[in-house]
């Protein structure tokens, strides 16, 4: 006996099954046969990108992981700037942490200063990084391009003093500041302070260090102990560096001259016994040590650099006060601090040429000071920051 036929049962979809039908089969026309549209491709790439990098964070915030750095850096020119992210980037390599240089400028080989870092152009720049790291004002654009994780803007001075108050880069050097897409870094206790002050803004304050390594007495060029030897440190076609200013104090003073300038010649009229130009980092030692008296007489400036490089070479600086003296030059302890005059710059080197014994105390002083600025506190302080993810 034939079994009857069992009775079709039609079913019916929901109206929800319908629309999730008709989207898939949208997608599978727009893409290639048997592989997922541009779209959802391009959702893949991105979702895997970002999963990537906040799994590599969790990895980098448990210290399983170090975070992978790129430093975005004007150029490859002299400069005390870049010289401190050359000690960072040095610095942070040595420890184990992948670092990569990004130079704006189109130059990759540093010359001046020992660097073990790879510099790049942006068009070559890696892509990644799980932090980037914004140097002068000009680099926050590069470091936004740039993938990463995170951001930091590194401050090293207000720099839009370098240029004409109200000029269109003072002006565009003072936005960066407001940048809300960057955590802070900074050098100096009166830029956190500025900062804070002005803007609003915390930072983390990462002090510079002295590289003992590179900065201390050594032989000199020509041995102290005759007349009284004055040197003048500052890129002499730079204004604001306060150079011809200098020379003016000098330029009656029973002492010989000695100037290094970066950029620009001293000119004819200047009194000038010795000459030095772009003279690389590692050869400084030996003009300071030739020296008795450092002159700095600028106008701008973030930390001072020289006056505690002559410190540790065994001179004395005297300094015109300026932002930045307050981080570690203490008057009549291990410098003079004078108004940013000629005349009392003149009258505090010639009371140093006229008292040996004073020269001494404030040596002393001097080398007191430079033997606390390690670099190895400013960079466990720099590791804790990008650990820290206070980037952006």
């Amino acid at each position: 006996m034939m079994k009857p036929d069992k009775p079709k049962v039609r079913r019916i979809m929901s109206a929800a099954r319908r629309r999730k039908l008709k989207r898939t089969a949208g997608l599978r026309r727009r893409g290639s046969a048997g592989s997922p549209g541009p779209g959802r491709e391009a959702g893949y790439q991105a979702g895997w990108r970002d999963g990537y990098r906040s799994g590599r964070w969790v990895a980098i915030s448990q210290h399983i992981a170090k975070p992978r750095v790129a430093y975005v850096i004007p150029g490859c020119s002299i400069s005390g700037g870049v010289a401190v992210v050359l000690q960072h980037a040095n610095r942070l390599q040595q420890r184990g942490y992948d670092v990569q240089l990004v130079s704006q400028d189109g130059h990759t080989v540093v010359d001046w200063h020992p660097n073990e870092v790879p510099i790049v152009t942006e068009a070559n720049a890696a892509q990644d990084r799980d932090v980037v790291i914004a140097t002068f004002w000009s680099t926050t654009h590069t470091a936004r391009r740039i993938p990463a994780h995170h951001r930091f803007y590194f401050i090293q001075s207000d720099e839009s003093r370098f240029y004409k108050p109200g000029s269109r880069l003072s002006r565009m050097a003072w936005a960066t500041y407001k940048s809300q897409d960057f955590a802070f870094l900074t050098m100096a206790g009166w830029l956190q302070r500025w900062l804070q002050q002005t803007f609003h803004r915390k930072s983390v304050y990462i002090p510079n260090g002295l590289d003992l390594t590179l900065m201390h007495e050594a032989e000199p060029l020509a041995p102290r102990g005759g007349r009284v030897r004055v040197l003048l440190e500052g890129p002499i076609a730079v204004p604001n560096k306060g150079m011809s200013e200098a020379f003016a104090a000098v330029q009656q003073l029973d002492c010989e001259i000695w100037c290094v300038s970066s950029a620009g010649s001293p000119h004819p009229s200047w009194r000038c016994d010795r000459f030095f130009e772009r003279v690389p980092y590692e050869q400084m030692k030996h003009i300071y040590s030739s020296c008795d008296i450092l002159l700095k007489m600028s106008k701008v400036e973030s930390f001072l650099y020289p006056p505690l490089e002559m410190m540790a070479c065994g001179g004395v600086p005297v300094v015109a006060d300026v932002t930045g003296t307050d981080e570690y030059l203490v008057h009549g302890y291990n410098s003079l601090i004078v108004p940013n005059d000629a005349r009392s710059a003149a009258a505090a080197v010639a009371s140093l040429i006229a008292d040996p014994a004073q020269r001494e105390l404030l040596k002393a002083g001097g080398q007191a000071t430079y033997l606390n600025w390690s670099w190895d506190r400013s960079i466990d302080l720099l590791e804790t920051a990008l650990r820290g993810g206070g980037g952006i």
